[in-house]
């Protein structure tokens, strides 16, 4: 605490403490005995007071001088979760306890609030919300129970998230601000250990995922508006925001805290937006970026996969031009090094190929059902009976890592391989016969035998059964 109260402009010391008071709050599933140890902890007349006292008058760390930097404030997030950590020891369902926690937060907030409706300060307002975003991300981070997470969601909202999408439509410009409020964002998407479980008469999950799809529409409508970036501006300017913009959205849509097709029955728009905004900031990446930047390509191709997994009507909805990136994508990162990346791009294209299969399952049942069900499938098979070589390329490019590379994953590969096949039998046997001509003689046998035990038992047109074979 001495380190924290006097040594607040020397970023090391400072950086070097809060990760040590960190790692004393880390509670590691509540054993007995580290319980014990954190009620010990929050005891302590030096806990106390951080608790109770966390301002830049005390903590001068928290303030802004004249010559503040970025990591004085990444600080902040780890004095935050800490913190928060301790209250969380005893605070069981004491509302009051944590309204007077957040105070110095709120009294921010409010002086924030002052600023936008008055001579608007714009430095001031902004270096307090960028201060302010990374304490909340702190907080949001430490708070893992149903009950603790729905008092700061009471906290937060509507009055306070107000001002975040204010600041995103006015500084989308600069990353310094908006980074830390759609990480902040990011953050209260994320349903960790259930924590997003609302009761089932509160509307606070829907109202959330409407929080998260209008800042994810409006950073992305201005951040197109910046056009074309040089090489070393486009990633810190646009592909970090929109990598940040995914990961959120792919919590939300995995999150299982959102009926989705709520928003359709009521005529509510905010769904059909976000995945709009998801296909407008796609559209200006290029497929090389895509790969090239991993954080970007560790937040798209999950969240593709979760849209392929659960989201089908929106893929076979898409343009031929998108769905053509689309697939491209999928096709460029089966290669990757990055396994994150090939299994979600795996696993992407065997959502595809199995919603292919069934609907040419369906197509021989001449029921109208059938036919009313089937018209999102029909769009989807016309496209890739216009565009065959799109399926193909990927067998081969599944079969050549199989065969000439150390395939890491192939439980994730093995997956689509099945309905790739069985959708393209004639290009199989002939990539089949290239495969094992290309090899010197004395292997040819042996490849052609491993190709015969691929398919031993496969019974044509039933891709479930034969799955796990």
């Amino acid at each position: 605490v001495t380190n924290l109260k006097y040594r607040g402009r020397c970023e090391p010391v400072i950086s070097r403490t809060l990760q040590f008071l960190n790692d004393l709050s880390v509670d590691f599933s509540l054993t007995p005995v580290t319980y014990s140890l954190l009620k010990k902890l929050v005891k302590i007349e030096a806990v106390k007071f951080m608790l109770q006292n966390h301002t830049s008058k005390h903590f001068p760390f928290l303030g802004f001088s004249d010559n503040y930097s970025l990591g004085d404030l990444r600080c902040r997030t780890v004095f935050y979760t800490a913190l928060t950590r301790l209250l969380m020891v005893d605070l069981g369902e004491d509302e009051e306890e944590f309204e007077n926690f957040m105070l110095p937060l709120t009294v921010s907030f409010e002086s924030v609030t002052r600023i936008f409706n008055g001579s608007f300060e714009q430095q001031e307002a902004k270096r307090m919300l960028m201060g302010l975003a990374r304490d909340l991300r702190g907080i949001a981070f430490a708070l893992n129970t149903k009950t603790s997470y729905t008092m700061l969601f009471d906290w937060i909202y509507p009055g306070y998230i107000s001002i975040l999408q204010r600041a995103i439509e006015l500084w989308y410009r600069e990353p310094a601000c908006t980074t830390p409020i759609l990480k902040l964002m990011a953050e209260f998407m994320q349903n960790r250990s259930q924590r997003l479980n609302f009761d089932v008469s509160s509307p606070n999950g829907i109202l959330l995922f409407r929080e998260a799809s209008k800042m994810i529409c409006t950073y992305g409508n201005q951040i197109l508006s910046l056009g074309t970036l040089s090489k070393d501006q486009v990633y810190p300017l646009k592909l970090k925001g929109i990598s940040i913009c995914y990961s959120a959205l792919k919590s939300a849509l995995c999150g299982n805290y959102v009926s989705f097709g709520v928003f359709k029955l009521y005529g509510d728009n905010h769904f059909d937006n976000v995945l709009q905004a998801f296909v407008k900031m796609l559209l200006s990446v290029s497929h090389s970026d895509l790969l090239q930047y991993r954080k970007l390509s560790q937040s798209y191709y999950p969240l593709l996969e979760c849209l392929t997994q659960d989201h089908m009507s929106f893929i076979t909805s898409l343009e031929p031009h998108v769905l053509i990136y689309i697939l491209t994508s999928i096709s460029e990162g089966l290669t990757a090094v990055d396994t994150i990346v090939s299994s979600s791009c795996c696993a992407s294209l065997d959502y595809i190929v199995t919603y292919l299969f069934k609907h040419l399952a369906k197509e021989g049942k001449k029921t109208l059902r059938c036919r009313e069900i089937s018209q999102d499938g029909q769009r989807l098979l016309h496209f890739m009976q216009q565009n065959p070589e799109i399926l193909q390329q990927m067998m081969s490019i599944l079969m050549n890592t199989i065969l000439f590379e150390d395939c890491r994953n192939q439980w994730s590969v093995s997956r689509p391989l099945l309905g790739l096949i069985l959708l393209n039998e004639k290009y199989f046997s002939e990539l089949r016969t290239t495969l094992i001509t290309s090899q010197p003689d004395s292997k040819r046998e042996v490849l052609d035998q491993c190709f015969r035990n691929l398919m031993e038992g496969v019974e044509q047109n039933l891709l479930v059964k034969n799955r796990d074979r």
